[in-house]
């Protein structure tokens, strides 16, 4: 880690600037860029440093395990004690400041020594000392930057070199590289877990050894921090079957080094031996591992000593409640249901998938079409396609109509693996359906929830013998024992997941304005048919604060969550506690999420171990929606609006000001919209307080329960600067339920869409009848609250099974220049002289004057 040159006149400059903007705009959200050192040891006290952007007055550091407590000794500097009693795992972090609380960072929680990188140690000759079995906690800080670290070793000893950077937040896409003595390098490498790096070798004779990190294309900042692991201790990578079912005791293998220390095996001994001697000798004789091929390529039998592995039986967890340890999940795994299994000697906790069904494990030789293990649903397969173009052959019998759900795990259980599902015919001739990728559309560029893991849906379409084919499509040609897999084939049992995650672009936390509103992006994970309504509740919230139940719809896979704080919230951290409920009976579960880096091409996101909130300073301006369900009717006087596809929504915005001297002009518009309502944007003039928002539900628009809510824009004045500043405001959520219509209506494409003052106009519409009905439909021209000023029109009643007539509209000579928004023809459906039915279809008028 180098110390950072001088900072140049334009880049001071460009600071004053960010930072005089910075007052003169919204309170920016605090976001923790690093934690430094970046982990600590179970037992031990440590300094810590922080650092990030909007960190003003930092008062408090606050970790997710509540046993990690830290003491303020500093600026952004903390004393962090963690207890023996904290499990090994990795755990967040965050900063408690003026702006209120900060995103997250990772934070690892090891049983080894820790190390602190200490310059210079740029170069072989300069590499900075260190013993087996540490953490070192390092960082690449400028450009070129390169760290070296030295350590002895003895002959056979398998020494674990693994670093993390990706798995911590960290920008560093790290490289490893491993020297002798003599400076011949005997290893590299690029990425083993994703972009983080690992070497496991055996030591081929005493001596001293180095170990290299830098950036892959020589980047560096206070943000590529890293921690290097040098360990002889039992090290696992992964199990053999790949997943367990909850609850229940399983006999495991445990692939991975250094494990037969922790066993009696001398038959498998022998044979780690001769592949021990075989990769001393390769490295005597100075070949670089990069270009080497496997000690393991040919024989099921070699192939299993690639890895030591050690058998025992494990006890899964039987609900995901007593889940205690946390384990770094990406956006991706939002579905995994998975914990951390940890040996008593080892440093690192290994993720074991869960599963609410029996696992089989594959048989040996099922790879063709003739010789395809046969399996029976529900169940769940846990395989490896060890070899690059291996295929796994799997039948079964099914039944005509039957819905059947095919689901596989390889890149979410962290496997080097991108998998591909045929269904065949029985005899194998014929493919009926492919299955590939899982592209989500619900979560968004920052919070992807899309993977390599193929699911797919398929109808019996008669009774018989059918085939499943799984393979690799990323192969090579060298085995790979550590592509495990899980394949799932089940009958359509509806299923979902929720992620999280704090509304913004960039990494933020919860933090909510007394008298103000803070959202939440919901992102929904539908399975196995799961299309019904999704309910979301706020439970045991604290003192002042509210979070109203939000819907997402039929299909629906976003929406916003918002949480509001009254004017006397005291100021607290707490985690928001939710639960989730659906119409059609369905588990699911939900998890906090946060935005990782979007300094990077793309960005990157994760899950948190919680959903914390902070309350912070008071909200100069507060809006308030109200859906509108009442209407007053001069034939059928106050109506109970009943909204159904083909109508429209409209929603009453009230804006209280804390300053009455702001009253500049609001904008509105609809944030976290169902899918298929187009968003509209209005405008609540200067000076007044009361506006309204009107949407369009589309004759396809599904029934059921929905949520959405108002995004407004205004300008309010800088208490201290006494300059405007530009605020954004959400509002409440805004619920709503949809029922089966009666009928549609629909203008005339032909229709004129404007009429001058003094003119009148016809306008051709249509109340197309459905589901049955054929009562009286009357229909009137109205906005959202009243009817509109400067326009005549006389209703239309259909009767019988009238579908087609015609408005005339009247422009009076005052009428207000200009297009009319949410002007609509408004329809009542009549049921034993009842007003029950509603539908309405926007008019887009726009009224000129005379002379145009």
């Amino acid at each position: 880690m180098k110390r950072p040159g001088r900072v140049s006149l334009f880049a001071l400059i460009f600071l004053i600037q960010v930072l005089v903007s910075s007052v003169l705009t919204a309170a920016t959200p605090p976001i923790l860029d690093s934690v430094f050192p970046c982990g600590g040891q179970q037992g031990s006290s440590l300094e810590l440093k922080v650092a990030g952007t909007g960190l003003d007055e930092v008062t408090r550091l606050i970790c997710s395990h509540s046993e990690i407590a830290a003491e303020k000794i500093g600026k952004d500097q903390f004393r962090v004690s963690i207890p023996a009693s904290v499990p090994v795992g990795t755990y967040d972090l965050r900063v408690l400041c003026r702006n209120g609380l900060s995103s997250p960072r990772s934070f690892i929680v090891g049983n080894r020594s820790e190390v602190l990188e200490t310059e210079p140690n740029e170069k072989l000759k300069s590499a900075q000392a260190v013993s087996l079995d540490v953490s070192i906690n390092g960082c690449i800080s400028q450009k070129g930057d390169v760290d070296v670290y030295r350590f002895q070793a003895s002959q056979g000893q398998r020494v674990v070199l693994e670093c993390l950077a990706e798995r911590i937040d960290s920008s560093l896409r790290p490289i490893l590289e491993v020297f002798d003595s003599r400076g011949r390098r005997l290893a590299v490498n690029r990425g083993f877990f994703n972009n983080d790096p690992l070497i496991s070798f055996r030591v081929p004779a005493d001596g001293s050894y180095e170990v290299k990190v830098f950036d892959l294309i020589y980047s560096g900042s206070p943000n590529h921090f890293y921690r290097l692991d040098i360990d002889t201790g039992p090290r696992m990578l992964f199990t053999v079957p790949a997943v367990v079912q909850y609850g229940e005791t399983t006999q495991v293998s445990i692939y991975g080094w250094n494990l037969n220390r922790l066993k009696n095996g001398p038959e498998q001994q022998l044979a780690q031996d001769a592949a021990a001697e075989a990769a001393r000798r390769s490295l005597e004789l100075g070949e670089d591992s990069s270009n080497r091929q496997p000690l393991l390529n040919q024989s099921s039998t070699t192939v299993r000593n690639a890895f030591e592995w050690l058998d025992m039986k494990i006890k899964a967890p039987a609900d995901s409640d007593s889940i205690r340890v946390p384990l770094r999940r990406g956006s991706e795994q939002t579905d995994l249901e998975s914990f951390a299994f940890q040996l008593e000697e080892g440093h690192a906790p290994l993720s074991i998938s869960l599963t609410d069904l029996p696992v089989v494990l594959e048989q040996e030789s099922h790879q063709t079409s003739q010789t395809a293990q046969q399996i029976a649903y529900p169940t769940e397969v846990s395989g490896q396609l060890i070899s690059g173009d291996e295929q796994d052959w799997y039948a079964f019998q099914a039944r005509r109509g039957e819905v059947l759900w095919f689901e596989a795990w390889g890149q979410r259980i962290n496997s080097p693996v991108d998998l591909d599902i045929s269904l065949l015919d029985g005899a194998g001739q014929k493919v009926l359906a492919r299955f590939t990728d899982h592209i989500s559309n619900s979560g968004s560029r920052q919070f992807s929830l899309s993977h390599l893991d193929p699911v797919g849906k398929w109808v019996v379409p008669e009774d018989g013998r059918y085939l499943i084919m799984i393979r690799n499509l990323r192969g090579g040609l060298d085995d790979d024992p550590r592509r495990v897999y899980r394949f799932s084939l089940r009958r359509q049992e509806p299923e979902f997941h929720l992620a999280v995650v704090p509304h913004h672009q960039k990494q933020a936390s919860l933090n909510i304005e007394r008298g103000g509103r803070a959202l939440l992006d919901v992102y929904a994970i539908r399975k196995r048919g799961m299309d019904d309504s999704i309910r979301i509740s706020a439970v045991n919230l604290p003192q002042g604060i509210e979070c109203p139940d939000v819907w997402l719809g039929p299909h629906t896979e976003r929406a916003l969550l918002t949480v509001s704080a009254s004017e006397s919230a005291p100021a607290f951290v707490e985690n928001l506690q939710l639960k989730v409920s659906s119409a059609q009976g369905a588990g699911g579960r939900i998890s906090g999420g946060t935005l990782v880096r979007t300094d990077l091409p793309n960005a990157t996101s994760r899950l948190t171990t919680g959903i914390p909130l902070a309350v912070t300073d008071t909200a100069p301006v507060k809006i308030t929606a109200t859906p509108q369900l009442t209407r007053k009717h001069d034939l059928f006087g106050e109506l109970k609006l009943r909204h159904a596809p083909g109508s429209v929504l409209d929603v009453a915005v009230q804006v209280d000001r804390r300053d009455l001297s702001d009253q500049a002009e609001v904008k509105l518009q609809g944030v976290g919209l169902p899918q298929m309502i187009q968003n509209q944007s209005a405008v609540i003039p200067a000076g007044v307080n009361k506006g309204y928002l009107s949407f369009y539900l589309p004759p396809y628009f599904p029934e059921g329960h929905h949520t959405l809510t108002i995004q407004a824009e205004t300008e309010v004045t800088n208490p201290e600067s006494k300059k405007k500043t530009s605020v954004t405001l959400f509002s409440n959520p805004v619920s709503f339920e949809v029922k089966p219509a009666a009928f549609v209506v629909a203008v005339d494409t032909d229709s004129p869409r404007k009429i001058r003052r003094g003119e009148t106009i016809q306008v051709k519409y249509s109340a197309r009848r459905i589901n049955g009905f054929i009562s009286k439909i009357h229909t009137e021209v109205e906005a959202p609250a009243v009817k509109v000023d400067g326009l005549r029109v006389r209703g239309v009643t259909f009767v019988g099974q009238t579908e087609e007539g015609t408005l005339q509209i009247i422009a009076n000579e005052d009428a207000p220049l200009g297009k009319q928004p949410f002007i609509r023809l408004s329809a009542v459906g009549v049921v034993e002289d009842q007003a029950v039915y509603h539908g309405s279809c926007f008019l887009n008028l726009e009224i000129t004057n005379s002379t145009e």
